[in-house]
């Protein structure tokens, strides 16, 4: 039996504090606009019905399809793992003990059970970004606020608007920010009652437009792993992303024909199961060890969705968990919640409407002989204990009361995000939400001049933006701006991103070359090269771009990609030639170089690369096996004096296992291990 401390309840108290811990650079997001058809995102279309119902397909969209535009990607960062002290808002009352991160998307970074003496979500012990986010990095661990875009959220490694409200029942932290794809704003507000050991989220989106909007929203768990651990929730079936086909299925829970997939262990491939029991009145989902303790969760009627995600037991699902954090400390699984039966789907948000929800967590304890018995009389034994420890009065109590606080303002800021909510206030004319106030200090950029000017200061037309706006609201902002100043070379290059963004090739084609003529800029030229109808334009305009100066030095990573597909040896050798070190040392750069050297058979270059650990690799992204392949056949060729047979291959891979830092397969047989 687990041994309580003693309740030490006090009132609830909220304050800056650091922590320290190992800490991977984070560079500044990218000042390259990337496009649907440059995001490494693979396609996932889902094929035709699988047995779904109209609830589980409905507002479904195809993964990898949608623009991340107006936001940058974030990839400039590394696996140094130095000393560091990372900020945070501590959310204390004697019983619970949370951070929260608000310059990492307000993610909440630990819950401390103090009686039981540990943390009940996964603590990562590093700060380690990977390339798994909808804008590149992401890092595991906590509890992430998903929204409104599919996928892990844009401001998962950026800042965002964080404060306090003083109510009568104690503080709320509140942590908010404008999303720029759906442009709509979205909360989460902490309430952590005096003398409780339960945490409440409340969550709040809203839409001040008057056109109806489709959005996205996921609560994402991370729960310390645990051998022999399962996780419960009520389930008539569940539906499971299955690969490699990336359909969605229904399947009994547990399977007769394979195992009994609520047991995390039991998965050796990546895997991500919704729990289905469409008549429940009251859905959770609980994460238990062996011992039968753990983290509980359960929420209003609003969150209907639930699932569980795991890495899975396999080499390259083992590696992506320690690549998350250090080897042996990383293993995590995931609980989710959501506001849509599964993951492929958005939910309408209507016009001048707003969307409210409230999760409570907390710690359980049930006795493992029913934990670990059959699985619908485990998740009635779990759910008669969540019903006891998030009493359904209270928690429909506890939504009308941070419904209601839900509009007040902050009385105290902690943290600011960005300032594009403010912006859209201005261009617009009336506030975004009540409550939420998204005043912050800028440079008065040439957006800030856009949206109360109307015009461009030579000041502003004297450089690149770093970031870009291609809403239809900005750009009538910019129409407007090219009738009023006239137009510009930005104004041309501005609307020409915005008209890309929507796949007008031709519009944007020919809005660059005016912006080019108008006055040559490295982006101006760059713009052209990824839209230039030969190989040569676009090879010319690369080249311009970089020879201008001023450019980020991502961009060379994207010329010198461009030049190795295009076979352009010679251009390419020139142009690596000429990198500074700094730019030499960028892992694409270096990927580049692996490619080139396994193009002609040089198995030391190849070798020498390939020591490296690389901190950017797409989850999906198979490269690196494809390279450490290649080696082992040039290698088997030179021994050979010819090109290995299949077979023989095969048994050199054998041989030779790909090694763990290179290993990021999300399917076992991918590295031919059994299934």
């Amino acid at each position: 039996m687990t041994t309580l401390k003693p309740l030490e309840a006090s009132m609830t108290r909220i304050a800056r504090v650091t922590r320290t811990l190992p800490m991977s650079r984070l560079g500044s997001p990218s000042q390259l606009p990337r496009f649907a058809f440059q995001q490494p995102i693979l396609r996932k279309d889902t094929p035709p019905d699988r047995g779904l119902s109209v609830e589980e397909s409905a507002h479904a969209f195809q993964w990898g399809h949608d623009s991340i535009l107006p936001y940058q990607v974030v990839e400039d960062y590394d696996r140094s793992q130095a000393p560091g002290e990372m900020p945070l808002i501590e959310m204390s009352n004697g019983c619970l003990t949370l951070t929260v991160a608000p310059q990492l998307g307000g993610r909440l970074m630990s819950m401390r059970d103090e009686r039981l003496g540990r943390d009940l979500v996964f603590c990562n012990p590093v700060f380690q970004p990977a390339n798994l986010g909808s804008t590149n990095a992401w890092f595991s661990g906590g509890i992430e606020w998903n929204g409104l875009v599919p996928g892990h959220s844009p401001s998962t490694c950026l800042p965002v608007f964080c404060g306090v409200i003083e109510t009568a029942r104690g503080p709320v932290l509140r942590v908010y920010e404008y999303d720029r794809v759906i442009e709509a704003t979205w909360q989460i507000d902490l309430f952590l009652p005096e003398g409780s050991d339960r945490l409440f989220v409340h969550g709040r989106i809203v839409n001040a437009d008057d056109q109806v909007k489709h959005a996205y929203w996921w609560t994402t768990v991370a729960a310390p792993a645990a051998e022999g651990m399962r996780v419960l929730s009520p389930a008539d079936y569940v539906i499971e992303h299955v690969l490699p086909g990336n359909q969605l299925e229904r399947f009994p829970l547990p399977d007769p024909d394979r195992f009994d997939g609520s047991y995390p262990g039991n998965w050796r491939d990546a895997t991500s199961i919704f729990f289905r029991a469409p008549d429940s009145d009251r859905l959770f989902m609980a994460a238990l060890d062996r011992a039968g303790v753990g983290l509980g969760q359960t929420a209003t009627p609003a969150m209907r969705g639930r699932k569980l995600f795991y890495f899975g037991e396999g080499a390259g699902g083992r590696q992506w968990m320690d690549f998350l954090s250090r080897p042996g400390d990383g293993d995590y699984i995931e609980i989710q919640s959501g506001i849509t039966p599964t993951q492929n789907q958005r939910f309408r948000l209507e016009a001048r409407s707003e969307i409210h929800w409230t999760e409570a967590y907390g710690a359980i304890s049930v006795d493992p002989s029913l934990v670990h018995d059959e699985y619908g009389a485990a998740t009635r034994a779990a759910g008669d204990l969540v019903a006891r420890r998030f009493d359904k009065a209270e928690l429909t109590d506890i939504d009308v009361f941070l419904t209601e606080v839900s509009r007040h303002p902050i009385q105290s800021a902690l943290a600011h995000g960005s300032a594009w909510g403010r912006r859209d206030e201005q261009l617009c004319g009336r506030p975004l939400a009540d409550g939420l106030d998204f005043s912050v200090v800028t440079e008065n950029d040439c957006w800030d001049e856009l949206a109360t000017a109307g015009a461009f200061s030579e000041q502003n037309l004297a450089s690149v933006p770093a970031e870009f706006a291609v809403s239809d609201r900005w750009v009538a902002k910019i129409e407007q701006s090219v009738r009023q100043q006239g137009e510009t070379w930005l104004h041309c290059l501005l609307l020409g991103i915005a008209a890309l963004d929507r796949e007008k090739t031709e519009d944007a084609r020919a809005l660059f070359d005016r912006s080019v003529s108008l006055r040559p800029t490295w982006l101006g030229h760059r713009q052209r090269a990824i839209v230039a109808s030969e190989t040569e334009a676009a090879i010319v305009d690369y080249l311009a771009a970089w020879e201008i100066g001023g450019a980020p030095r991502e961009l060379a990573s994207e010329i010198a990609d461009f030049l190795l597909r295009n076979q352009e040896f010679d251009r390419l050798s020139a142009f690596l030639a000429g990198l500074s070190a700094d730019c030499a040392g960028l892992e694409r750069i270096k990927l580049v170089r692996a490619k080139i050297a396994a193009r002609n058979g040089d198995a030391e270059t190849l070798a020498t690369i390939l020591q490296t650990e690389f901190a950017t690799i797409r989850e999906g992204e198979m490269l690196l096996s494809e390279l450490w392949t290649a080696l082992q056949s040039g290698r088997l060729a030179a021994v050979l004096g010819r090109g290995p047979t299949e077979s023989e291959l095969t048994e050199a891979l054998k041989a030779n296992p790909i090694p763990k830092h290179l290993d990021f397969a999300m399917k076992a047989e991918a590295n031919n291990e059994d299934a």
